[in-house]
């Protein structure tokens, strides 16, 4: 027996392509969107981390000017520890200042005034910040 083949091909089924596509363009727009998502979040904590790095910077300031005002007034004096509460800074955050003066090792009359900020207090991205300056 002879086979009679076909001369006109079938057209393939168009139905499933269209839901490929729509699917390729929904995983394309979601990893563009998780994409930027991770970026904003990103550039959010170092927002973050720059608003206690200037905040420690600050603090260690006042701190610097803090013992230099107690020296003026207590001549004798030598450390603190300044506890700065949440209603002097941000809602629930503090920091601990420590001051302290030294002497100068290779000039006994000469003194230093010592200062490490650290903001915010007990925060997993806390921020340390050292200040010295002679005393005049």
């Amino acid at each position: 027996m002879k086979q009679i083949r076909n001369q006109s091909r079938p057209t393939p089924s168009r139905r499933g392509a269209a839901m490929v596509f729509a699917l390729m363009a929904l995983l394309v727009a979601s990893m563009i969107i998780a994409a930027l998502l991770r970026t904003t979040a990103m550039s959010h904590r170092q927002l973050k981390r720059d608003e206690y790095r200037l905040q420690a910077s600050l603090l260690a300031d006042a701190g610097c000017d803090r013992a230099l005002m107690r020296l003026k007034i207590q001549p004798e004096f030598t450390n603190e520890e300044w506890k700065v509460p949440a209603e002097q800074l941000s809602p629930d955050r503090t920091a601990t200042v420590r001051l302290s003066v030294i002497t100068d090792t290779t000039q006994p009359k000469r003194r230093m005034v010592s200062v490490v900020a650290e903001y915010p207090s007990g925060h997993p991205d806390l921020v340390r910040v050292t200040r010295s300056r002679p005393v005049p």
